[in-house]
């Protein structure tokens, strides 16, 4: 597709560590964000392979550092526990060694996170 989103998945692959801030919506990304990780599937290719006894997509990129998430918003006990394992399955299956979630109330607690 010829859109903006089209480098996406080299941007993302070619990252070090990853910082996405998302709304939460129900204890998933907002919408725009989902867009660009689903178009980011271009970071692995269609070969599988194990990594930490799993199957999974080979790396196109190589392995990163840290995949971040800050959410804001309210958000739920369980919507916080299923970001967190949103944001661990994402990590692994996109090659980052480490994930962290941070959870905020309004978009002007940003400031000093990043």
């Amino acid at each position: 597709m010829r859109d903006k989103l089209q480098q996406a998945c080299r941007i993302i692959g070619q990252a070090d560590e990853l910082v996405i801030v998302t709304r939460n919506l129900y204890g998933e990304y907002s919408a725009p964000v989902k867009n660009v990780l689903d178009r980011s599937i271009g970071t692995s290719t269609p070969l599988s392979t194990y990594r930490g006894g799993q199957m999974h997509h080979t790396l196109r990129y190589g392995t990163h550092g840290l995949w971040k998430v800050i959410v804001y918003g309210d958000v739920t006990d369980a919507e916080r526990d299923t970001f967190r394992l949103l944001a661990e399955r994402n990590a692994i299956n996109d090659g980052f060694e480490h994930s962290e979630v941070l959870f905020i109330q309004d978009l002007a607690e940003l400031e000093g996170l990043l």
